[in-house]
């Protein structure tokens, strides 16, 4: 069952975004640190809980970048700054999955086109910038 998800967007002074490679049977792809809020849980705390579960760090929300419109909610990705922590020491149990590889990434902005990113709209806007951008919506095929 779907559930509504929120996810960071993470740049370092290298010009680079980090990303999660996700290392499945036969198929390979990068995602957002992210994923489902809990029960009481705000997309907010949501976003900053999947950046440390995932990535190993702590970080402060910025500003909503975008809302991305997939499978009936509104998901936001919020700009995020690290503010402790270390990245790539992320313990979540999405490391602990049989078969499904986790590995915390940086990929360069101008290579992000050419890498399966998921959601790819949002991985073109962030390719195109010139300046961070703030409440786009998104949509992604359902």
């Amino acid at each position: 069952m779907p559930i509504q998800r929120s996810a960071i967007i993470l740049r370092n002074e290298q010009d680079e975004i980090a990303l999660i490679r996700r290392d499945k049977p036969n198929e390979t792809y990068y995602v957002f640190p992210g994923g489902g809020k809990d029960n009481g849980e705000s997309l907010e705390e949501a976003a900053i809980r999947e950046a440390h579960e995932e990535l190993g760090i702590d970080v402060e929300l910025t500003g909503v970048a975008a809302i991305v419109r997939f499978n009936g909610f509104d998901n936001p990705y919020f700009w995020a700054k690290t503010i402790g922590g270390r990245f790539g020491t992320g313990t979540g149990e999405e490391f602990e999955e049989e078969g499904s590889g986790y590995t915390p990434v940086w990929i360069k902005r101008s290579e992000l086109p050419s890498l399966p990113i998921r959601p790819p709209s949002l991985a073109k806007q962030l390719a195109e910038m010139t300046e961070p951008f703030y409440e786009l919506i998104l949509s992604e095929n359902e």
